[in-house]
C-alpha cells in the first residue's frame, strides 16, 4: 500500500537593492537601475512518513558550491532535512544580481548573497512548516512559441512543459511545478532593470491562477533560446507556457506509486587539454586586435567583450604557468523521486538533444530534467563565449559527452546517469552515501 503523501510549499521574496550588478551579459552596462519585476525563492518539501525530499529555486542565475552547502547546511540545522534531500536550482535568468564569479558580468553583492541564502532556506523551512496530505497529479503540455534552437537554425527544441500539480484533501491546488526549456534571455543586455526574465512571467500568471506555488525549473537550455529579444518576446514566451499549462492542469493523471527517494553522485569531469604556449599568446592577440577594432568603432557592447575575453585569456594563461588549472571540474549529478516521477538535475547548459534523451530513457512515467540545478563552475565558464581551442569549461563534456542510462529494473540504483568518457571519475564515496562528502564538505571558494 502506498504510504501517504505531504507536500508544503512557500515562497521569500529576495529582490536585491536597486544599484547591484546585474550579470549574464558582458556588454551590460552595469550597475542596475531599478526593478522591473520582483525576485523570489519558491520550495516545495515533500514527506512520505519515512523521508523528506525538497526543491528550492530561486530567480537567478546560478550560485557556486559554497552557497549551496551554506543553504542545505541551514535547512538541516532548521528543519532536519538531510542535505543530500534538497536540490538547490535556479531559473537562470540573466536579469538578476551577479550571484557567482562571470567573468566581467557584475562583482557579487557580499551582504545580499548571505541573505540570499538565508532567504532560500527560509522559503524550505516555511514549506517544511506547511506539510499537509496532498494528491499528485502529473502530465504534459507543449508550446513553441517564441522559442528555437540558437545553434542550428531549424534544429531541436523540446515543446514539452511538464507539470506535477499537488492538491490538498479538499481539491485545493498547493504547489505546481513547471518544467519547460528555453534560456531565459528575452530581456537582453540593454536591460540594466531587475528582472526574473519570463520565468517569473510564467510563475506570476500561474499562481494568480490557480493560487498555487509555483516552482518554475528551467530544463535542458544549453542550445535553445527566444527567437527575439524585449519584452515583446518575454510576453510571447511567458504566455505560450501559460496558456499551454492551464489548457493542460485538468487532465493530468493522478500518479500512483509509493513513496519518495533520492540519490546523488558526484562526477569528477575531465577537462579540454590546455592549449599550448604560442596558442595562448596567439589567442591573446585576437583579442588585443577585436578590442582595437571596436575602439575604432565606439562599440562599447563589442568593446566590453573583446576586453572581457582579453582578460580571460591573460588570467588563464598566468594560472596555467603557475600550474594552478585542475584538470577535472566537480558536477553533481541529483535525482528526486516522486512516486512515479523524477526530477533529474544535471549541472551545465544541457543541450537539448541530451534533455530529450534522459526522458526518453526513464524508467518512470514522468521525468523533469532540470539543468544546472547547483549552478557550479560548469555554468561560471560556460557563460563567457570562449573558442574551443581555450576553452577550460567542461560545457562540451557536460552538454554533448555525457550520455545517460536510465535503470529499467526496480531494484537497480535510481541514479539515470553515467558518464561514458573513460577518463571520468566518480568521487570516492562508497555504497549507499552517493554524494555526503559533496554535501559535507567544507564550500569551495
Amino acid at each position: 500500500m502506498a504510504r501517504p503523501l505531504r507536500a508544503g510549499a512557500a515562497r521569500t521574496e529576495i529582490t536585491p537593492p536597486v544599484g547591484v550588478d546585474l550579470t549574464g551579459f558582458i556588454a551590460r552596462t552595469n550597475p542596475s537601475i531599478g526593478v522591473r519585476d520582483p525576485l523570489y525563492a519558491r520550495a516545495l518539501v515533500l514527506n512520505d512518513g519515512t523521508r523528506h525530499v525538497a526543491v528550492v529555486v530561486a530567480d537567478i542565475i546560478g550560485l557556486p558550491d559554497k552557497s549551496v552547502h551554506d543553504i542545505r547546511r541551514r535547512v538541516t540545522l532548521a528543519a532536519g532535512i538531510p542535505g543530500p534531500s534538497l536540490m538547490v536550482a535556479a531559473t537562470h535568468t540573466h536579469g538578476g544580481p551577479a550571484t557567482m564569479f562571470l567573468q566581467d558580468c557584475g562583482t557579487p553583492d557580499a551582504a545580499y548573497i548571505e541573505e540570499l541564502e538565508r532567504r532560500m532556506a527560509e522559503a524550505v523551512v516555511q514549506a517544511h512548516a506547511a506539510l499537509r496530505p496532498v494528491t499528485l497529479a502529473a502530465g504534459q503540455a507543449a508550446n513553441d512559441r517564441g522559442v528555437h534552437n540558437r545553434r542550428v537554425p531549424g534544429g531541436p527544441i523540446d515543446r514539452a512543459v511538464e507539470l506535477l500539480r499537488f492538491d490538498d484533501l479538499t481539491g485545493k491546488p498547493v504547489a505546481l511545478v513547471v518544467n519547460y526549456a528555453c534560456h531565459p534571455t528575452t530581456l537582453n543586455h540593454t536591460n540594466c532593470e531587475i528582472s526574473a526574465d519570463y520565468p517569473g512571467a510564467v510563475t506570476q500568471q500561474l499562481e494568480e491562477a490557480t493560487g498555487a506555488i509555483t516552482l518554475f525549473l528551467t530544463g535542458a537550455i544549453g542550445n535553445v533560446g527566444p527567437v527575439a529579444r524585449g519584452e515583446t518576446s518575454l510576453t510571447e514566451v511567458a504566455d505560450g507556457i501559460v496558456t499551454a499549462a492551464l489548457e493542460a492542469l485538468p487532465t493530468l493523471t493522478e500518479m500512483p506509486g509509493a513513496g519518495l527517494d533520492t540519490e546523488g553522485e558526484l562526477l569528477h569531469l575531465p577537462l579540454q587539454p590546455l592549449p599550448q604556449r604560442e596558442e595562448w599568446l596567439a589567442l591573446r592577440s585576437q583579442y588585443q586586435a577585436a578590442l582595437l577594432a571596436a575602439g575604432r568603432s565606439n562599440d562599447a557592447a563589442k568593446a566590453k567583450i573583446a576586453h572581457a575575453m582579453l582578460r580571460w585569456a591573460e588570467r588563464m594563461f598566468e594560472a596555467a604557468q603557475a600550474g594552478q588549472l585542475s584538470p577535472t571540474v566537480d558536477a553533481e549529478i541529483h535525482l528526486l523521486r516522486v512516486r512515479d516521477c523524477a526530477i533529474v538535475g544535471v549541472p551545465g547548459e544541457l543541450f537539448v538533444e541530451l534533455g530529450m534523451q534522459i526522458k526518453r530513457e526513464g524508467a518512470l512515467r514522468r521525468v523533469l530534467v532540470v539543468g544546472s540545478p547547483t549552478a557550479i563552475s560548469a555554468i561560471s565558464r560556460r557563460e563567457t563565449p570562449m573558442p574551443r581551442v581555450a576553452m577550460r569549461s567542461p560545457t562540451p563534456i557536460v552538454t554533448m559527452a555525457i550520455r545517460l542510462r536510465w535503470p529499467r529494473r526496480p531494484e537497480s540504483s535510481l541514479l539515470p546517469a553515467r558518464c561514458n568518457l573513460p577518463n571520468a571519475r566518480k568521487s570516492s564515496n562508497g555504497p549507499g552515501r552517493p554524494f555526503s562528502r559533496l554535501v559535507n564538505r567544507p564550500g569551495k571558494e
